[in-house]
Parts: structure tokens; sequence; C-alpha cells
């Protein structure tokens, strides 16, 4: 006997049995009430797809993307990141997965007017997403590892401790080219929610004025004080190496034995013993032709941290 499903949109009062699906079968944890409606619902650019599927009127997986603007070659596109696709381990096998997927991808193509789709996977699903779903390895960002510097610890600051993400006066920000657009609202929407005894926000100056802010996050790995530097705002790109300096320094100051960041597009090597890691995960891309496809795949874009789908 054929075994009948359906897909439907995900609603918020449907987070206390996502969440146990994500525990009981190895998903997200952070997929609760509280983190789909900040991280989906309350998403900046108001564009996201969020879908279910049901045997027997049980919820038996879901999938979801979360959409941003990117510049790419200078021009705006809204782009898909698959986040979360699942499905319990009673179901596996039946092909809901791909089901679960190509739901999510119809949508954002035909509903939300999307352009092309970036994701980070696991283990288990990227064979699933370069050999059915046509997705292409793209270029990794190599991530920086900046170890903890003498000269450092003894520079002058330049930064100071802004205590609250509201104190961010509304500022012009520069985004980079081939990177997600971002504005003020945007960076209140994305740090709101992190832990403040892990969170720390710097002002960073040169002699005559403040040159952008740096969000930096506390995580200890393997026994080692480490800084993840997840995002920068900052109003002239010719500022951003100053600014990861000015980190360098914190980190220093603070007795961070390393400092990690992701690779840009500008000089931020410059200072210090700078170590790189390449191909840290598996990063891959599609747009919605082939040729689109293979482009994206050679593309080197600029990630931060902040860009994962993390909640500290």
């Amino acid at each position: 006997m054929k075994e009948e499903f359906t897909l439907s949109k995900i609603k918020l009062e449907d987070a206390p049995i996502l969440h146990a699906l994500a525990i009981d079968n190895g998903g997200n944890i952070n997929m609760n009430a509280k983190n789909l409606n900040h991280w989906y619902l309350k998403n900046p650019e108001k564009s996201s797809s969020l879908w279910k599927i049901e045997m027997n009127n049980v919820i038996e997986g879901y999938a979801t993307t979360n959409n941003f603007i990117y510049t790419c070659d200078n021009k705006d596109y809204l782009v898909a990141l698959p986040q979360n696709v699942l499905t319990s381990t009673n179901v596996r096998g039946k092909g809901l997965f791909g089901k679960l997927y190509y739901k999510t991808e119809t949508d954002n193509i035909e509903n939300n007017g999307v352009d092309f789709f970036l994701t980070s996977t696991g283990a288990m699903s990227t064979p699933i997403f370069l050999k059915k779903f046509d997705y292409l390895r793209g270029v990794c960002p190599n991530v920086l590892v900046k170890i903890l510097s003498l000269p450092a610890l003894f520079s002058k600051k330049k930064y100071k401790i802004i205590p609250d993400i509201n104190s961010i006066p509304s500022l012009s920000h520069c985004n980079l080219n081939n990177g997600r657009k971002k504005n003020i609202e945007y960076f209140k929407w994305r740090y709101s929610q992190c832990h403040k005894n892990k969170l720390s926000i710097i002002a960073i100056s040169n002699d005559k004025e403040t040159i952008g802010y740096a969000f930096l996050i506390s995580k200890t790995k393997f026994g080692i004080r480490t800084l993840i530097l997840a995002d920068i705002i900052c109003e002239k790109e010719e500022n951003y190496s100053a600014i990861v300096d000015a980190c360098s320094v914190f980190a220093a100051k603070n007795f961070y034995v390393i400092m990690v960041m992701f690779e840009l597009s500008f000089n931020c090597r410059r200072k210090g013993i700078n170590l790189k890691v390449k191909n840290r995960f598996n990063f891959l891309v599609k747009g919605k032709t082939k040729e689109e496809t293979s482009r994206l795949s050679t593309k080197d874009f600029n990630f931060f941290f902040g860009d994962l789908d993390y909640f500290w």
C-alpha cells in the first residue's frame, strides 16, 4: 500500500515538534520557537522558505532556507541559503528528503524571486546535494588563524568596548563585493540574540574619528581561549584592514590565544603570525542553469562567521 504524505508551510506552533524531531534525529538543536521566530520570521529581508512533511498526520521532516541580498560583481541578488533539511529515521529511504528540498527550491524561485543558492552542508547531506540536487563545490573561503602576538599585547589601544548593540549610531556601511549586503538594522537583528557573556562589540578609531565596529565572539576550543571575528561595520573599505588589526590587539590584551576569521578580499594578514586553513567545510553553490552554477563555483565570496546560521 502506497504511503501518503503532505507538504505544508511550517507554522510557529510547529516549533516544539520540530525541536524534538531535530534532537531525536541528529538535527540542529537550535530549531526551537525562539530561534525559528527570530532567525527566519524576523529576517530583515522578510524572505525565507519553511516546509514540513507529514505522514499519517505526523511531522516526519522539515526543510528551511533563509534568504539574503548578496552583492556579486557589483549587482544585487536575492540568495537562498538552505540551512536545515532533515527527515526522521522512520521515513528515511522513501525519497522525502528530496521532496522537501525541492519544495523549498521551487518556492524560492517561483514565489520569492531567488536568483541562486549557497549552502554549507554536513558530511551526510553533501553527497545528496552534489549528486541529486545538482550543486557544485564552490571556492571554500580560507579560515585565518591569528596567533597571540606579543607586540600586539603592548600596542596602543585604538578601540573602546560598546556596552550594547543599540549604542551603535545609525551609519552607512561599506559592503564588500561578492558578499552579503548588510546595514545597521541587519547587524542589530543578527546580534540582538547573542549571549551577552560571549559577545564583545568594539568601536575602532584612528587618531581623528571612529572608523568602524567589530563583533567578536568568545569561545573555548580544545581548551584554548579563542576569539571569533564575526562581523565588521565599516564606512570605508580602506579601513577594513585597520579594524582587523585592532581586533588582534583586543584579542592579545584580553589573553585570547588565537583569533579566527575568514580571509577576505583586502589584506587581513599584514601583522603577526597568520595560519591559513583551507577547505574547512563543504561550501556548495547552485544557479538556475548549469552554466550559472558553473560560474558560481569559481567565484571568491567574502564571508564572515556571522553569516553562518549559528546562534551564540
